[in-house]
């Protein structure tokens, strides 16, 4: 039986999911980004790093036809979830995820062979096939608990998950087994969280369709899968289409200047995880909508700004100290995908709420025109720039999030200047102190990672002048729900 919450309820959980995705996953995301970006970026080939990201591309394109946004219709149902809603989800999802991993797994050489890629290249894609079916199977507990705002289980798993794939991703990759260490790492992650989710949230499998069930939950379901389709789309040009102009060099330089860009957007898809579910609940209710969009606006700057400022000043010292000066071609595509990044922070942010709020047709419309946008300009510009062709698309494009803000005060009358001016002025002044420190005391990674300090005390300094009575109001609310549960 479906657990009924009430506002003071789902605010808790709310907080509490934040913090707890918040500190856990973004300890994960570094362990990945470093074994991937900085550890293994050293050690092996451009080359190498950019078949993986080809193949990584590859199963996310074909992953996002095996859901109809069944997943999503359920966390954003205002009624009660049926037994019958979930059974066929399941079924449905399950139908369309066997006949695309079939056909990845017969149509892997003609991929590979596309792409250029070797015979480990071709059993890399029926690895992440592999991988792909089982992670499906995970699909249930996981929205069941996320529509219960109980993020600590998820959590939990992710965490097993994450640390086996680099863990024995780098075992494997120092034992010589190079782009086959990819492979074996991406099956032992998604069977280990498969196992553990049913553990942690078990969930008797079932199969059955029940065609009401079905019709209610595609109304919500198509346009937002639509939605990411096109997000995909749209995102997934460069792997999929523009390596065959900038080849796996140009997409292994790339992949990496996103990678480090679009890093602390990490922090914003944690508070966007915990605020769809939130806002959905919150539907009926304008004034605590309004209160919880500004919440996870303000959250959302506070975190994700002063690691975007930090990263640009530092990039320079971590080309020179760190991964070496065969990534110096990448640094001025960081800098371009940054400022998308920048943008990122509001559109991502209101086009989630619209979703959450049932309004998916409005944002499906910006995402159609964002990709076009997409598809027009960067193979234009990769032509004639070479990959950072790829970047100065990117960048043109994201000023277009000015009609998500437009958008939303359409609906929801959000305050945005208020509530992200004062994080956005500490951070750009803490980043413009510490590139000239860095400058000075930077010679070996141990003292980049020191820089980190200074930084977050200019940050946290400057907040306080800018937000003090902000920041209170928030610990203070944080606190009462730590402290009284």
């Amino acid at each position: 039986m479906e657990e009924s919450l009430n506002l003071n309820t789902i605010s808790k959980r709310a907080i509490k999911g934040v913090f707890s995705l918040t500190f856990r996953r973004i300890a994960l995301q570094v362990i990945s980004f470093v074994t991937i970006n900085l550890v293994l970026a050293r050690f092996l080939p451009v080359e190498t790093l950019g078949i993986f990201n080809i193949g990584v591309a590859v199963i996310a394109f074909f992953s996002f036809f095996s859901d109809i946004g069944l997943a999503a219709a359920i966390i954003q149902k205002k009624d009660k979830v049926s037994d019958y809603d979930l059974k066929t989800s399941f079924t449905i999802q399950q139908i369309l995820v066997l006949i695309l991993v079939i056909l990845l797994m017969l149509f892997a050489p003609m991929i590979s062979s596309y792409y250029k890629l070797d015979e480990a290249g071709a059993w890399l894609i029926r690895a992440l096939a592999g991988s792909f079916f089982i992670t499906s199977l995970k699909v249930i507990p996981s929205v069941l608990l996320e529509r219960e705002l109980k993020f600590g289980p998820l959590v939990t798993v992710e965490v097993l998950e994450t640390l086996a794939f680099n863990l024995l991703l780098v075992i494997l990759v120092f034992q010589g087994f190079g782009i086959w260490a990819f492979s074996v790492a991406s099956i032992v992650r998604s069977g280990l969280g498969a196992i553990l989710i049913y553990i942690i949230a078990p969930w008797k499998i079932g199969l059955g369709l029940s065609k009401q069930a079905a019709k209610t939950l595609l109304v919500f379901g198509v346009p937002f899968q639509a939605n990411a389709i096109l997000a995909l789309i749209k995102d997934r040009l460069t792997p999929l289409i523009i390596a065959k102009i900038i080849g796996t060099t140009g997409i292994g330089y790339v992949t990496w200047a996103q990678n480090l860009a679009f890093l602390p957007l990490e922090v914003m898809t944690i508070i966007i995880r915990v605020s769809f579910p939130t806002l959905s609940r919150l539907q009926s209710d304008p004034k605590a909508l309004k209160s919880s969009l500004e919440k996870s606006l303000f959250l959302t700057t506070l975190f994700v700004y002063p690691v975007l400022f930090g990263m640009l000043a530092l990039a320079p010292s971590l080309i020179d100290h760190v991964v070496s000066k065969k990534w110096e071609p990448a640094l001025l595509s960081f800098y371009l995908f940054s400022i998308s990044t920048f943008w990122a922070t509001l559109s991502t942010t209101f086009t989630n709420s619209l979703n959450a709020i049932g309004k998916i047709k409005e944002t499906l419309k910006l995402m159609i025109l964002w990709t076009v946008l997409t598809w027009v300009l960067t193979p234009i510009l990769t032509i004639y720039l070479g990959f950072v062709g790829v970047a100065v698309s990117s960048a043109i494009i994201s000023f277009t999030s000015v009609l998500t803000i437009i958008l939303i005060k359409k609906y929801i009358p959000v305050s945005i200047i208020e509530n992200i001016w004062q994080s956005g002025l500490a951070s750009l002044l803490m980043g413009v102190s510490i590139f000239y420190l860095s400058k000075i005391f930077v010679s070996n990674l141990f003292s980049l990672v020191i820089m980190i300090i200074p930084g977050a005390i200019i940050y946290s300094i400057l907040l306080y002048i800018f937000a003090a009575g902000k920041l209170r109001k928030t610990l203070r609310e944080v606190k009462d729900v730590f402290v009284k549960d």
